[in-house]
């Protein structure tokens, strides 16, 4: 006579108790994670006075947690002590980091947007800061900054930026994306424009750029100066009407399409080209389709 294999009550109860445990590590392993992979940043307010546990609620609502009783299970082990303001926070943050972010003093009073191109003399004017820097890696963006931020810390902040969103660019690159942001009105025709600079230095050319001649010209209230045939004839090394190659430096701040309208350049038939009033760009082959489009949009 064969015995019945009949499981015990002893046995299920181990059974399910595992598997319990097995779902509820899971579970909380789940609870470290970011909500997702998108970096992308977001604006983020805590008001003064908010508790632990309002915050919480917030930044689930926000979709940047999974679990607002996690959240506050760190704070509350960690002694963390978070400060009101306005953050920029990622859905790409760990509980962790979005509870130790809203602790290093990153609070935001002021919102600060650096258009693309500009110099750095115009960042100094729209900040208010004596900013101490050479152009070209201060990086265009939109900021949330301290009201009581200082020059070095803005400029750091800035640096920090390019780096981070432009990462290793040589000199040469650096300059020719800086003529690039001056020079064009639209993102489409960076890389046509970068491609016709590229060719006018490998044959030799002078540039031949009214941005260099604004750059050198430019003053308080008149950073960019419209400019005359008799300035192209004044004398600077900025002058690339009068000097061929490069500028010795960036003539302003570019943003990462100039950048990377550079770094990919499009080889087109053209070596020419202009901006009618309306800011619409004309290529032309030659320099007789050039003097035709001259005729017919600027003259």
């Amino acid at each position: 006579m064969t015995k019945s294999k009949r499981p015990t009550a002893a046995r299920y109860l181990v059974r399910y108790s595992l598997l319990a445990l097995l779902f509820a590590g899971i579970y909380l392993a789940s609870l470290t994670l970011p909500v997702s992979k998108n970096a992308t940043t977001q604006e983020f307010t805590v008001g003064k006075g908010q508790s632990v546990k309002t915050i919480a609620v917030n930044l689930k609502s926000a979709k940047l947690l999974r679990s607002p009783l996690y959240f506050r299970a760190i704070v509350r082990q960690n002694k963390l002590s978070l400060q009101a303001g306005l953050y920029q926070l990622s859905p790409s943050f760990t509980p962790t980091d979005l509870a130790k972010t809203l602790t290093k003093g990153l609070a935001i009073d002021h919102k600060l947007t650096i258009p693309e191109g500009y110099r750095l003399e115009q960042i100094a004017e729209l900040t208010g800061l004596d900013l101490v820097s050479g152009e070209g890696r201060l990086f265009p963006d939109t900021y949330f900054i301290k009201e009581d931020i200082t020059a070095p810390e803005l400029v750091g902040l800035m640096q920090a930026n390019f780096a981070k969103k432009v990462g290793e660019v040589d000199k040469q690159t650096l300059i020719l994306a800086s003529l690039v942001e001056r020079e064009t009105k639209g993102d489409e025709e960076k890389p046509i424009v970068a491609g016709i600079l590229k060719k006018r230095l490998a044959a030799g050319w002078a540039l031949e750029l009214d941005a260099t001649v604004q750059y050198f010209l430019g003053k308080p209230g008149a950073w960019w100066p419209n400019t005359t045939l008799l300035d192209r004839k004044l004398a600077s090394p900025y002058n690339t009407y009068l000097h061929t190659g490069l500028p010795p430096a960036p003539i302003g701040n570019p943003g990462l399409a100039a950048i990377n309208a550079v770094r990919n350049a499009v080889d087109s038939p053209y070596w020419f080209y202009l901006h009618d009033q309306s800011g619409t760009i004309h290529y032309g082959a030659t320099l007789q389709e050039h003097n035709q489009n001259i005729s017919k949009y600027i003259k």
